[in-house]
């Protein structure tokens, strides 16, 4: 009962005297996804649909005042070149962090936050409400600034680990068309595990990538990018005279 009043107390906001007033930590509002789509848990006046766009397209956002937040949910194996879905998020005035599965937490980062779904690994996402002294603590932090920076490498990076094996491997169809459906599955298979072979190779260089921009910035990582372009080039004409 104590442990329960003092969770309580935690959560409530002096209005007037004598008076206090409940604010939970958690938004009563949830987004989930699966198999069909995503869809809004909870109370759908927090979450407005903005629409879907096309990633790489050149869209624009309505704007935003500061009580609401952005989230792009991308999904790289939706349609040619991938789709990300946008939606509006209410958080009042209070800074918010988005929880994944329960567990994994994303900062909001300029009032907007992109999750990619395209592994299938996500399932739900919420929004908490962050206490402001606990945010200044993180922020300020070594370890909070490092993270920030790899997150920032990461996103704005050409390539993401893993990305071809994931876009070529799909068991969705295994149990559809009549046993067409698990033939497509096995060629996707082995598209997938001879793309996991250029994705290791990719991996390992963007990993080198994203360390240097920990370290030096943009400049280090596109110097890394620079001289793995060059090997690329100097082993293909290495194996066109060692052929000829």
């Amino acid at each position: 009962m104590l442990a329960l009043l003092v969770l309580v107390l935690a959560g409530c906001d002096p209005e007037t005297e004598g008076k206090v007033r409940y604010k939970p930590v958690l938004l009563p509002v949830s987004l989930t996804v699966g198999p069909d789509g995503v869809a809004v848990e909870g109370e759908t006046s927090f979450i407005t649909p903005i629409g879907e766009f096309s990633i790489g397209a050149q869209y624009s956002l309505p704007p935003r005042d500061g009580s609401t937040i952005y989230v792009l949910l991308r999904d790289r194996k939706k349609g040619k070149t991938g789709f990300d879905r946008v939606f509006r998020v209410q958080s009042g005035r209070d800074q918010l962090t988005v929880v994944v599965n329960g567990t994994t937490t994303i900062q909001v980062k300029d009032g907007q936050v992109l999750i990619d779904i395209t592994g299938g690994t996500v399932k739900k996402v919420q929004f908490k409400r962050v206490d402001q002294a606990t945010v200044k603590e993180s922020g300020d932090s070594l370890w909070g600034k490092t993270g920030a920076k790899w997150s920032q490498g990461w996103a704005s990076s050409l390539y993401t680990p893993f990305v071809l094996t994931r876009w070529a491997y799909d068991d969705s169809t295994i149990d559809k068309w009549y046993g067409l459906g698990f033939i497509w599955f096995l060629i996707r298979l082995a598209l997938a595990l001879v793309l996991l072979i250029v994705d290791l190779v990719l991996s390992s260089i963007f990993l080198v990538a994203q360390i240097a921009y920990l370290i030096f910035g943009a400049t280090g990582r596109n110097v890394v990018w620079g001289v793995a372009i060059l090997l690329g080039i100097m082993i293909v004409a290495g194996t066109r005279r060692l052929l000829y």
